[in-house]
C-alpha cells in the first residue's frame, strides 16, 4: 500500500469513530480485544510514565454492576466488554491528559477493529464502588471506561448525515494567531 493511501485509510479511521451507547452483549473477538489493548498500550504519556493498567471486563454480572454504581456509564450493561482505564493517583494534570489519550486511543483501535465503543465516565461519588468491584488497589484511580460491542439497530443509525456532524473547518481552525 501507498503512503498516500496508507494516511487516507488512517484518517478515514479517525473520522468515522463515533461513541455508539446502544451496544450487543454478543461476545468480541479474542484478537479484536487483544489488537485494540496493544494499541492502547502504545499510547504515548507525560515522560513514558505509562500510569495506567488496563482492565478488559466481560463478565455480564461485572458490567452490570458497574452501570449500576456509575448511572452515567449505563450503557456498559449491555456491552460485549468495557475496559476500564485504572491511572496512578500521582501527578494528576499529567495523567488525566494520558487518560483522555489512552481512551480514545480505544476507540480509535476499536473502529478499526470494526467494533463499536462508547466512553463513559464514573463520577466521584461511584468511583470507590467500582473500584471495590475490581479489585482496584489504594492510590489507584477509577474514571474512565470505553464500553465495547457491536451496534443494535438503534445504536446503527447514525444522528446526522455524514459529514455533516461536525463545524466547518473555516470555524474552528485560525491561521498564526486567534483574531
Amino acid at each position: 500500500m501507498a503512503d498516500d493511501d496508507r494516511a487516507a485509510d488512517m484518517i478515514r479511521v479517525l473520522r468515522s469513530v463515533r461513541s455508539v451507547r446502544d451496544l450487543r452483549p454478543d461476545p468480541l473477538p479474542d484478537a479484536a480485544l487483544a489488537a485494540i489493548l496493544e494499541a492502547a498500550r502504545w499510547t504515548g504519556s507525560g515522560m513514558n510514565r505509562q500510569p495506567w493498567t488496563f482492565v478488559l471486563v466481560r463478565d455480564r454480572t461485572t458490567l452490570a454492576a458497574i452501570a449500576a454504581a456509575a448511572p452515567s456509564a449505563g450503557h456498559v450493561r449491555n456491552a460485549a466488554a468495557a475496559i476500564i482505564l485504572v491511572m496512578d493517583s500521582e501527578m494528576p494534570e499529567l495523567t488525566t491528559f494520558d487518560e483522555g489519550r489512552a481512551a480514545e486511543r480505544i476507540c480509535i483501535a476499536a473502529t478499526a477493529e470494526g467494533i463499536a465503543s462508547a466512553l463513559g465516565w464514573v463520577p466521584p461519588h461511584a468511583r470507590p464502588a467500582v473500584a471495590a468491584l475490581l479489585g482496584v488497589p489504594e492510590g489507584r484511580r477509577v474514571r474512565t471506561l470505553v464500553s465495547l460491542g457491536h451496534p443494535t439497530e438503534a445504536g446503527a443509525r447514525t444522528k446526522s448525515e455524514p459529514g455533516t456532524a461536525r463545524r466547518p473547518l473555516a470555524d474552528v481552525v485560525r491561521y498564526d494567531r486567534y483574531g
